[in-house]
C-alpha cells in the first residue's frame, strides 16, 4: 500500500512540474532598450519583457541587466520568465509584459 501511494506521490509531482513551466522560457534576448531607470528587452518569440526598478530594486535590476546582456551574448535561453499583464505604453513602446523572475538555462 505504501509504495503505490509513493508512486502516486512522484506521478503527482512530475505532472504538476511538467504544467507550471513558465510562459517565456525557450526564448533568447534578441534587444535591449533603456528608458530611465528601467529596461526593456526583446525577445527571440517576439515578447516584450520590461524590467521596471520601481518594482524589482536597484540590485534585482542590474542583476537582470547582466543576465540579459549575458544571454544576447552567448545566445542562451530563457529558463524562468513569468511575466505579468501588458502594460499599453512604456516609454513610446506598448504592450510590454513586466517581469520579476528571469533565469538562464545551462
Amino acid at each position: 500500500m505504501f509504495k503505490k501511494v509513493k508512486i502516486l506521490v512522484l506521478f503527482l509531482f512530475v505532472v504538476a512540474s511538467s504544467v507550471s513551466h513558465s510562459e517565456g522560457s525557450g526564448q533568447t534576448v534578441e534587444q535591449i532598450f533603456y528608458c530611465g531607470d528601467d529596461f526593456a528587452m526583446r525577445m527571440s518569440g517576439g515578447d516584450w519583457y520590461l524590467v521596471q526598478k520601481s518594482k524589482v530594486g536597484e540590485k534585482k535590476l542590474d542583476h537582470f541587466l547582466s543576465l540579459a546582456m549575458f544571454m544576447m551574448a552567448s545566445g542562451k535561453k530563457t529558463a524562468n520568465v513569468f511575466p505579468g499583464d501588458k502594460i499599453d505604453q512604456w516609454c513610446g513602446t506598448s504592450n510590454l509584459r513586466p517581469i520579476h523572475i528571469l533565469s538562464v538555462k545551462n
